[in-house]
């Protein structure tokens, strides 16, 4: 069983629709107010050019925050670890320290099963419902190998095909 990589197209297809919505929304707000709304509400705005960069970092910022907030609610779920907690926790703790706790504490990625499909925890060589065998193993001595081996590299017998 082989750890799955992931690529941003598949992390970030994990955030609900209505974050990125809303992210949408929180970038064009911030747009707005320093193009629109504060020129006329500030007796000395700076020029357009430094508005237009404050706002788009400032509409950046506002919307990566809020699509890993989504993006943190959805991958708690996934991994079992407490969805809503973990969501109020991002929120509330400031200055990104949330976010920098939920990435460094997260759990891995549970895997399934080939045979019946059971969660089951990296690191497992064996199914705890089931008993089948996670990882091919060596039909002489049983320990783990890759299935690139021509031989097993604790016992030295050759592995035309590793049983698993």
């Amino acid at each position: 069983m082989t750890q799955r990589r992931t690529t941003f197209r598949d992390e970030f297809a994990i955030i609900p629709e209505f974050m990125k919505f809303l992210a949408i929304i929180a970038f064009a707000c911030a747009l707005y107010f320093f193009l629109d709304i504060m020129p006329h509400h500030h007796p000395h705005p700076p020029i357009f050019p430094v508005r237009l960069l404050i706002g788009v970092a400032a509409g950046t910022a506002a919307a990566a925050y809020l699509l890993l907030i989504g993006y943190v609610n959805q991958d708690a779920k996934r991994r079992d670890m407490g969805q809503v907690l973990w969501t109020l926790l991002v929120i509330f703790i400031p200055n990104g320290i949330g976010f920098l706790a939920y990435f460094l504490l997260r759990k891995p990625l549970a895997e399934h099963c080939p045979k019946c499909g059971e969660r089951v925890e990296k690191g497992f060589h064996f199914c705890p419902k089931c008993g089948h065998s996670l990882l091919p193993t060596c039909a002489q001595c049983g320990q783990p190998v890759s299935t690139e081996f021509v031989c097993c590299p604790y016992c030295g017998k050759g592995l035309g095909a590793p049983t698993t």
